[in-house]
């Protein structure tokens, strides 16, 4: 019992990595979208936060990257700091793409960096390309799982056309 629990939680541990990394692109480029239309980092996490909110209220499913966003929003509005929050949120993920970003939000805090826009639409650029060929991964590895039933589907087809033409011999 011990064994299958665990090898179910490790289960469930890699689906939620997975979802992280699928979503990473749509968040590191809404980020973008808000930073570039004026908004405040803390601002944008706000306005993520609230449509995922209001998202999950019209019966929409969980999402672990935006659960781990809506939490940081919640760190926020505590007394932990801008930059702590933003540093738990890299943590919390485990992904290198998420501390990278968290990296970034909290350099740009403590340093103030006017490059910021720039840096988070290469991080969207970046993230899209690996999202591309991670999709590409998943499509070769798709092909060669459906290699073994169209080989059993010919054999089945050559059986239908091969068993009447010997019996009429």
């Amino acid at each position: 019992i011990i064994l299958l629990s665990d090898r179910d939680l490790h289960q469930q541990l890699e689906k939620r990595k997975k979802s992280l990394k699928r979503e990473y692109p749509a968040i590191v480029h809404k980020l973008a979208l808000f930073v570039g239309a004026g908004m405040t980092i803390r601002g944008a996490f706000q306005k993520l936060a609230g449509d995922y909110e209001a998202d999950c209220r019209k019966g929409g499913s969980q999402i672990s990257a935006y659960e781990e966003v809506l939490y940081t929003c919640r760190e926020l509005r505590s007394v932990v700091s801008e930059v702590a929050s933003y540093e738990h949120f890299g943590k919390r993920t485990e992904l290198q793409e998420y501390i990278r970003l968290s990296t970034l939000l909290a350099q740009n805090l403590k340093k103030g960096n006017s490059t910021l826009l720039e840096r988070l639409r290469e991080e969207a650029d970046k993230a899209a390309e690996e999202r591309l060929q991670q999709s590409k991964k998943l499509g070769e590895e798709a092909g060669t799982k459906l290699l073994v039933p169209m080989v059993l589907m010919l054999a089945v087809v050559m059986a239908m056309i091969m068993i009447p033409a010997l019996s009429n011999m």
